[in-house]
C-alpha cells in the first residue's frame, strides 16, 4: 500500500495518494476540465482495463483538499514474463500548481511501485508537445522510446461547425464517396451486440494488413463499457464495415475500424464517419479525432499508415495534424532489459 507522500512549501502542502472509489466523480471532472484531458485517464477506461486482468493505479495530488494532478497506470505483460508500467496520456497537472514539484511526487511514487512490481520500464506519453516536458524528462532519467503506444501524430477535426461547412472541407473525392454510398443503399446502424459480425471483419483486415490486435475479450469488453459505441454499415443486410467510436467529454474518437475488402467499391467507410461525425454533433461534442495519421514523408512506425492518412485527410485535407511528444520510458533494469530487448528480436525471427 503506497503510503501518502507530502511535499510542504511556505506556500502550499501537497499530498499524493492513491485514489479511492469515493474520488471517481471528482477524478473524472478534473480529467474532465483540464486541456489535455483525454478517456484514456477517465475512471471508466481504468475500469475497462481491470477486467483484462491488468493491475491499475490511480494516484492523485491533493492540494487544500482539492485534486490537482492525476496520473492513471498499468501494468502490461510483456513477453518472456516480464512487465513494465505505462502512463497513457498521463500525468495531467493543473496549470495553476508548480509542475516540477507534482512530477517530482509522481516519479517518486511510480519508483516505488516499480520496484515493487519489478518492471523493466516505465513508458508515457503525455498528450503535449511542449519542451518543459522534455526537460522533465531528462532530468529524471526518461529516453524516447523507440516505438509510440499511442499516435504520435493525428488529426483532429473542429466539428462545431454547420453540415454544410464541413462537407465543404472534405476533399471533393471524399464527399462524392459519401454520396456514392447513400445511393447504394447503405444502412448505418449503431449496435453494440452486433460483436460477432464486427470481430468477423476484424479478423479479415488483420490477415489483410497483416497486423496483429487486440483479442476477442478486449473488443468485447470495452463495448460494454459506457463510451464505446460500435457503427456497422449493411449492404444488402450484410455488414461490409464496422467502426467502434469513443464518446467522452467534448471529443469523439474513432478508434479503430473493419471492413470487407470485397465490398470496397460501395465506399462504406466514408459514410459511416460521416454518421459518426455528426452524431458527435448531436451530442454537442466539440472534435473529432480520426486518432492516427502520418506526416507527408515521415519514416519509421508510421510510414505504414500511409493509406489510412490519405482515407482520412479526405475529411478536411487543409487541416494541420496534431502532434505529441511521443513515448518516452524510464528503465529500472538496464542490462535485463537489453537482454530481453535481443531475446524479442530472436523470437520474432
Amino acid at each position: 500500500m503506497l503510503h501518502d507522500i507530502c511535499r510542504r512549501n511556505k506556500f502550499v502542502t501537497m499530498i499524493l495518494r492513491e485514489a479511492v472509489i469515493n474520488d471517481k466523480q471528482n477524478w473524472d471532472h478534473f480529467v474532465e476540465q483540464h486541456e489535455n484531458g483525454s478517456f484514456l485517464q477517465s475512471w471508466g477506461w481504468a475500469d475497462f482495463l481491470a477486467t483484462q486482468k491488468s493491475k491499475t493505479w490511480r494516484y492523485l495530488i491533493e492540494s487544500d483538499g482539492q485534486i490537482v494532478a492525476v496520473m492513471f497506470l498499468f501494468l502490461t505483460t510483456l513477453k518472456l514474463g516480464q512487465f513494465s508500467l505505462h502512463a497513457p496520456k498521463s500525468p495531467l497537472i493543473s496549470p495553476e500548481v508548480n509542475r516540477q514539484k507534482c512530477w517530482d511526487l509522481f516519479i517518486t511514487a511510480v519508483d516505488h511501485l516499480a520496484e515493487e512490481e519489478k518492471v523493466l520500464t516505465f513508458e508515457l506519453d503525455p498528450a503535449v508537445n511542449e519542451k518543459e516536458w522534455l526537460d522533465l524528462y531528462n532530468e529524471s532519467g526518461f529516453v524516447k522510446s523507440d516505438y509510440d503506444i499511442q499516435p504520435r501524430h493525428t488529426l483532429i477535426l473542429d466539428i462545431r461547425k454547420s453540415d454544410e461547412e464541413l462537407l465543404a472541407q472534405m476533399h471533393q473525392k471524399a464527399r462524392y464517396n459519401i454520396r456514392l454510398a447513400e445511393k447504394k443503399m447503405i444502412r448505418i446502424k449503431v449496435d453494440n451486440n452486433s460483436f460477432k459480425e464486427f470481430h468477423e471483419l476484424l479478423k479479415k483486415t488483420e490477415m489483410r494488413q497483416k497486423i496483429k490486435l487486440f483479442g476477442a475479450d478486449y473488443f468485447k469488453k470495452l463495448l460494454e463499457s459506457p463510451f464505446a459505441q460500435l457503427y456497422l454499415a449493411e449492404y444488402a443486410g450484410r455488414v461490409v464495415a464496422a467502426n467502434i467510436m469513443i464518446f467522452w467529454n467534448h471529443t469523439a474518437t474513432y478508434l479503430i475500424g473493419a471492413s470487407d475488402y470485397e465490398a470496397r467499391a460501395l465506399m462504406a467507410p466514408y459514410l459511416l464517419q460521416w454518421k459518426a461525425i455528426k452524431d458527435a454533433k448531436d451530442k454537442d461534442m466539440w472534435f473529432y479525432d480520426f486518432w492516427g495519421a502520418a506526416p507527408e514523408g515521415v519514416k519509421g512506425q508510421e510510414a505504414a499508415w500511409a493509406g489510412f492518412t490519405r482515407f482520412k485527410k479526405g475529411f478536411s485535407p487543409e487541416a494541420e495534424l496534431t502532434e505529441y511528444l511521443g513515448t518516452y520510458e524510464k528503465n529500472y533494469q538496464p542490462v535485463k532489459l537489453g537482454l530481453y530487448r535481443f531475446l524479442r528480436k530472436i523470437y520474432k525471427r
